[in-house]
């Protein structure tokens, strides 16, 4: 182990220990391999030196964050062609959402750990992408065919295409919609599907999807109010994954639901609103607490989740705790299995 001045840092190296901001936040986790915006994110905190192993890593000729931002970049692109009416570049998106499937199928570790990120000025992109990565994930369980999965993945990113003709008033609005509003904003999904209707280069079957990512199990849905299997079932995992990303958002007129609520919440509308096979699927196979988050503890510990169960297991993560109620770090970190220690529980994420 060596320490490093912040100016001799180089990428590739790997954090030997965590690192903390003044005020005892975790800034950047123990096995992190540097890349650029590390060390500026490192010179931005007046961060002076950190610990590193000797040995350099060679960084991942393809990076899953960079896969991330590739998606993200593309889908607010071809939003903002909709929006302006210009023709929509669904080429380079279909390209960088492949590569993404492709990603998810070999190892979805590490995407479970990119959703979330949350930006009140990129929501609607970021909730597409997360939307997306959340319904690959379900597929991949479900066992669905490449080619099924592929298109699932574009239906999912362009799933609020529509949004795009819904007045900014009316989409970025911190309190409720009114009823006249929000019978607009349903508008949405019949403007998604006219959107896709008109780009040749996507499969017939994505614009019927779009149009029916609102509907419902029970047939109270919108536009059409379609029921049980009349639904198509891609929609049915795309509706699924909308709801959970959109709960486990902070938005200007909510806080958040915590992941295990918003799973929680879930399953109180199986049979009414959700397919319940894909449901208890959607379920068994997130990771609701994915390793390397930063989590607070009933205890006022801050604590860094190590392993996390799928399923509603992984409500109780195996975790690390990083610093104490009072906020100084741990030196020697220890672990606490949550299934096995029933009085302590996650109440926040940090990061």
């Amino acid at each position: 182990m060596l320490k490093k001045p912040i100016s001799c840092l180089k990428p590739g190296m790997r954090l030997a220990r965590d690192v903390f901001t003044d005020d005892g936040r975790v800034l950047l986790l123990k096995g992190f391999v540097i890349k650029p915006r590390y060390i500026q994110r490192l010179s931005a905190y007046n961060v002076d030196h950190v610990f590193v192993e000797e040995e350099l890593v060679p960084l991942k000729l393809i990076d899953e964050e960079v896969i991330y931002e590739d998606v993200f970049c593309n889908i607010k692109s071809v939003m903002e062609s909709a929006r302006l009416d210009k023709p929509l570049d669904i080429e380079t998106l279909r390209e960088t959402v492949y590569e993404l499937v492709r990603q998810i199928l070999n190892d979805d570790t590490v995407f479970m750990a990119l959703t979330g990120i949350r930006d009140i000025d990129n929501y609607t992109f970021l909730h597409s992408v997360d939307v997306c990565i959340y319904s690959v994930i379900a597929a991949k369980a479900l066992n669905m065919p490449l080619d099924e999965i592929r298109d699932l993945a574009l239906a999912a990113i362009l799933h609020d295409i529509g949004k795009c003709r819904i007045p900014l008033e009316i989409l970025n609005k911190p309190g409720k919609l009114t009823d006249e509003e929000y019978f607009i904003m349903k508008n949405h999904s019949i403007y998604g599907m006219e959107i896709t209707e008109q780009t040749p280069e996507l499969s017939a079957r994505i614009p019927k999807i779009i149009c029916q990512h609102h509907e419902k199990w029970n047939g109270s849905g919108y536009p059409i109010g379609l029921k049980d299997f009349d639904i198509d079932r891609m929609a049915r995992i795309i509706s699924i994954a909308d709801v959970y990303d959109a709960l486990t958002a902070n938005r200007v007129y909510r806080k958040r639901y915590m992941p295990h609520e918003a799973a929680e919440y879930l399953m109180a509308q199986t049979q009414q609103f959700f397919d319940p096979h894909i449901l208890q699927t959607f379920i068994s196979n997130i990771a609701i607490y994915p390793e390397n988050l930063i989590v607070m503890l009933n205890t006022g510990e801050v604590a860094r989740v190590l392993s996390s169960r799928r399923g509603l297991p992984s409500m109780r993560p195996i975790v690390s705790v990083i610093t104490r109620k009072n906020g100084p770090p741990v030196l020697d970190p220890y672990v606490l299995d949550l299934q096995k220690n029933p009085t302590v529980f996650i109440v926040d994420i940090i990061s």
